[in-house]
């Protein structure tokens, strides 16, 4: 059966399954005839079989009883003979486990030994889409909530991965690692002590990488491996995805279709050249705004070495393979100095024989000699010795700070003696520091600028190791550094005032609040006697009104009373006279 023969089934066995589940068997038949004949010996002739099984992958979610454990089968082939198969049926094959466990038909467990075992094919595609998937796997089972089963999973085949001797698999398994913890999925301490764990292992490769991984430099490698640039690959002439309209690279990549097209099919080759660089830049920016809106820069990557279980042990592992290290090249030397001190300076811890071993490299001739000052700067703390100190700084101030040295040498090296005071004080003496001082007049401003720098430090710190014209208006002479060793015990906890006030504060707001209260209620009790007060008042005015109203009455009636007895008496004497008459 052809490609578009199987295709077009392929589309009516999703919509009917039903109706064509004959057609679906007879082509499993067929499938497992050629699957028992690539089990014997993988043929060159694998063209149909690639077609059946990216048949049966489609459609399997359709006849889940029919096709019941149609990956394990997949699973055996790859394992037996994942070395011999041809690079394309290799990577059909995975795309069509992939599949399968992207629908669910296949879990973790039983695809993910078989991946790592993938890792070491010299196949780079293979790889990258391995590393994909697994990546995309893990970020998808972790984005609603944590699958902490899946994820102990994982770390655990990746932790066996990194010990792996083949140098290619192990570097895959670091890659996932941090890939992972530079997308936020796995931000943990076993994420970070794996990556630790690596640094152990002996291909100097896999050392870089980790080590780049806690400097945070690791951006481009990481976005490199995720491409496919590996460069300690020996299959560069494996042929190249096709980039034109209509493929991921049109249309995923941020950048258009027509753009693509343009850039690999219109034009000469001078013209396409120049389209397809300026087509890579425009992707590579884009990359970097993402990396850059995920918000995962070099500090939080810094803050990785918090997390370190036993950061005195891993320093000291690191130290020991740098000063053994007769092999590695200058740059993984660098890489492990750098690591090294900022471990030392971010835990205070106690390596005294680093600063000797740095005090070899501190000349104004050394190559990277100002990451290399940046290094013995951070190594330094409070609880380093100061008589362990000394000898680098001499030697500092010999090979940078004289009359012979240039402008910039000088105010390089007086930078470097002011950042190791600022950190250890103790290692400064005033013959020293007055001389450093004197180099404020000088003709070059940047050596002006690093005296008065250095001089203003220990004004705040120690003014009477400066000369009297060095100290300042107002500088305080029974100010002075602490003895080595003095640490003065906290009898409260740090901050503790600031909860103290808080809560005095609510205290207040509680008593001002029950004050206001007590006041309404007062305020109301006086509002209802004042009420009550007024209520008798017009009772009594009331009783007032009517006793007037009734005393006007009794005069009234008094008053027509007299006028009655008046009427009557007049009466009375009218009828005596006309008796008389």
């Amino acid at each position: 059966m052809s490609r578009c023969d199987l295709l077009s089934l392929q589309g009516k066995a999703k919509r009917d399954p039903e109706g064509y589940r004959d057609d679906v068997l007879m082509q499993l038949q067929h499938y497992n005839a050629l699957h028992g004949l690539f089990m014997l010996k993988p043929g060159k002739d694998f063209r149909e079989f690639a077609d059946l099984v990216g048949f049966l992958a489609q459609v399997s979610a359709s006849y889940k009883a029919d096709i019941p454990a149609f990956h394990v089968g997949l699973i055996e082939l790859l394992e037996k003979h994942y070395a011999l198969l041809d690079p394309h049926l290799r990577r059909s094959l995975v795309s069509a486990l992939i599949l399968l466990r992207n629908r669910g038909s296949a879990t973790a467990a039983e695809l993910l030994p078989l991946f790592f075992k993938l890792f070491r094919c010299q196949d780079k595609q293979l790889r990258v889409m391995i590393f994909r998937h697994i990546v995309a796997d893990v970020k998808g089972a972790n984005k609603t909530r944590r699958n902490e089963a899946l994820n102990r999973q994982v770390q655990n085949f990746l932790a066996a991965a990194l010990k792996d001797e083949n140098e290619t698999a192990a570097k895959k398994a670091l890659a996932v690692i941090t890939e992972l913890y530079r997308r936020n999925v796995w931000s943990d301490e076993r994420t970070v002590n794996l990556v630790a764990d690596a640094c152990r292992h002996p291909s100097p490769k896999i050392l870089v990488a980790a080590l780049k991984f806690f400097l945070g430099q690791d951006e481009a490698a990481e976005a490199a491996a995720e491409a496919g640039d590996d460069s300690d690959d020996d299959d560069d002439d494996a042929p190249k995805p096709k980039t034109g309209v209509g493929t991921a690279a049109g249309t995923s990549s941020g950048v258009s279709k027509e753009d693509v097209y343009k850039a690999y099919n219109k034009g000469v080759s001078r013209t396409k050249a120049k389209k397809q660089a300026k087509l890579k830049r425009q992707m590579a920016s884009i990359r970097k705004a993402g990396r850059r809106e995920e918000g995962n820069n070099g500090e939080a990557r810094f803050a990785a070495m918090q997390l370190v279980n036993d950061p005195q042990a891993f320093a000291e592992h690191l130290f020991g393979r740098l000063q053994s290290g007769g092999a590695l090249k200058f740059d993984t030397k660098m890489l492990l100095i750098q690591v090294v001190s900022r471990v030392v300076g971010l835990h205070r811890l106690h390596l005294l024989h680093l600063y000797p071993f740095l005090q070899r490299y501190v000349q104004p001739n050394q190559r990277e000699v100002t990451r290399l000052l940046a290094s013995v700067a951070t190594a330094c703390h409070e609880l380093v010795p100061p008589d362990a100190l000394e000898p680098l700084l001499r030697q500092l101030v010999n090979q940078f700070v004289h009359d012979r040295a240039r402008p910039e040498v000088v105010a390089v090296g007086i930078n470097t003696v002011r950042e190791i005071c600022v950190r250890c004080p103790l290692v400064m003496h005033s013959d020293l520091l007055q001389d450093l001082a004197q180099y404020k007049r000088a003709r070059d401003k940047p050596v002006a600028t690093a005296a008065r720098a250095l001089i203003g430090l220990f004004r705040e710190l120690a003014p009477g190791m400066l000369e009297k014209k060095d100290r300042g208006k107002g500088a305080d002479l029974e100010k002075t550094v602490a003895a080595f060793g003095d640490f003065k015990a906290e009898d409260r906890v740090a901050g503790a005032e600031l909860l103290q006030k808080e809560a005095a504060r609510v205290r207040r707001e509680e008593r001002e609040a029950a004050k206001a209260a007590a006041e309404a209620v007062s305020d109301g009790e006086d509002a209802e006697e004042d009420g009550e007060d007024g209520e008798d008042e017009d009772e009594d005015g009331e009783d007032e009104d009517e006793a007037l109203v009734s005393d006007d009455d009794a005069e009234d009636a008094s008053d027509s009373d007299e006028d009655e007895l008046l009427s009557d008496e007049t009466g009375s004497d009218e009828e005596e006279e006309e008796e008389e008459e």
